[in-house]
């Protein structure tokens, strides 16, 4: 009987340390990303409607859901602005390849209150 009962707890061990033999992920939903190119935001240059530069992305922000929601614009100093950093919601940008093309004039840009984390 000890036996018996030895033998039933050492396959109840063992049945998670044998499933992680099945194949990754073939008992779970996946979306597939095969054919996507992925990138990192951070460091791409954003420019205004005119294509003169802005800044560059230096965060991206997420909701409470976790979703992305906004970005952190890193300003060079070199447009309308100090060496400051704003938050901008990302229906305010485009992305045309090579940079993010922001949809909002010099006025409302220099309007957004600086980002301090």
């Amino acid at each position: 009987m000890k036996t018996l009962i030895f033998t039933f707890c050492c396959a109840t061990l063992a049945a998670p340390v044998m499933a992680q033999d099945a194949e990754v992920g073939s008992n779970l939903p996946v979306n597939s990303r095969d054919d996507a190119y992925l990138m990192s935001a951070q460091g791409i240059e954003v420019v205004s409607a005119t294509g003169e530069k802005i800044g560059k992305v230096e965060q991206i922000l997420v909701d409470a859901d976790g979703v992305p929601a906004g970005v952190v614009i890193e300003f060079d100093g070199v447009y309308l602005f100090e060496d400051d950093d704003v938050a901008v919601p990302l229906e305010a940008l485009n992305y045309n390849g090579t940079a993010y093309v922001s949809k909002m004039t010099e006025e409302q840009l220099a309007n957004l209150r600086p980002w301090d984390e």
